[in-house]
């Protein structure tokens, strides 16, 4: 799993700021405390003076082992005796310790050198608010999928009906979310507008994003806009273009949404081709939408984008009247 760089990074900040929040407001209550119970100052030097006293025993006592187990035994009983100050003071036992939102990581961030679950919690809810900005992510669950917005009728084109082809399209878009991580698969979502497939995509979205996987969604033209602000402009706009194309390559799934609806060009095609071959050679899944047909892909790319999608990519033809209409008329 590959959370965006830059928002761990905010996110690990933030847990830096807290913890030294919980450190200030600890020595604080330390301070105040001590003023009014000498006692507690007066063992807190002495525990504090614990570590410098052990690496004197380990290296100039003769009988460490024995030495250590005393300090430890007066580290002990000191650590009792601030214990029962405090209840007798009316204040709980663990009133002078540094508090922390997360008992796993300590607000550290890290647990045995690994990413804490708290971090990763972060990062998935920051991550389902930046895809519900683009997507209805909280609407669009494959629990709300409906099939009966597909029509019976079988078409001759493919031996199927709308509901037949949409009913498999829907097991495999669970399917897929559902082993992401676990398996390597590539999805090509074609057909008409209005027929389901960013519904579809949306709902991948969100449970991928759910069980802890980096998700970047965007519609084809913002992509290339990105990729043009890159290249051509400088500044401030160019770091930001650069970043968002460095989540394109890098996240664990990348959504492109609306592909073929961008002005067609070279500059287009080869960013396309650069960005698939990238995620292909690293087996970063991708699912790309669009209204094209495979046929079409070669004439509005290249033969070598082509070839890339329709042979590394499972497709899923949508086929139907338009839903979008069909609500429509539905509420009037």
């Amino acid at each position: 799993m590959a959370y965006d760089k830059a928002l761990t990074a905010a996110i690990l900040r933030r847990l830096e700021q807290q913890r030294e929040r919980h450190e200030a407001e600890a020595e604080e209550r330390r301070y105040r405390l001590t003023q009014d119970i000498p006692r507690l100052g007066e063992i807190d030097r002495e525990l504090r003076a614990t570590t410098a006293k052990a690496m004197r025993i380990a290296f100039e006592s003769e009988n460490t082992d024995r030495s250590i187990a005393a300090l430890r035994d007066r580290n002990l009983a000191l650590q009792e005796e601030k214990r029962r100050l405090l209840l007798q003071n009316g204040y709980p036992a663990d009133y002078l310790a540094v508090a922390c939102d997360c008992p796993r990581c300590r607000d550290t961030g890290y647990v045995g050198g690994a990413l804490c679950e708290c971090v990763r919690r972060q990062a998935a809810e920051e991550q389902r608010k930046a895809l519900s900005s683009l997507l209805p992510v909280e609407q669009e669950t494959f629990q709300t999928f409906r099939l009966d917005y597909y029509g019976q009728k079988p078409d001759s084109r493919f031996d199927a009906s709308p509901r037949e082809l949409a009913r498999l399209n829907f097991r495999k878009c669970v399917q897929f979310a559902e082993q992401f991580g676990s398996s390597y698969e590539n999805l090509l979502l074609y057909g008409s507008a209005g027929l389901g497939k960013t519904f579809l995509s949306s709902c991948i979205a969100r449970r991928v994003t759910e069980r802890g996987f980096s998700v970047t969604y965007d519609t084809a033209i913002s992509i290339f806009d990105r990729c043009n602000a890159a290249r051509f402009r400088s500044g401030e706009t160019a770091a930001e273009a650069e970043q968002a194309l460095e989540r394109f390559r890098s996240a664990d799934l990348l959504i492109v949404d609306d592909l073929g609806t961008e002005m067609p060009g070279a500059f287009h095609t080869a960013c396309l081709y650069h960005l698939i071959s990238y995620r292909l050679m690293r087996r970063l899944p991708t699912i790309l939408s669009t209204n094209l047909l495979p046929v079409e892909l070669e004439s509005r790319y290249s033969p070598a984008i082509a070839s890339r999608i329709l042979g590394e990519f499972t497709q899923l033809r949508f086929i139907g009247d338009d839903i979008r209409r069909l609500r429509k008329k539905q509420r009037l």
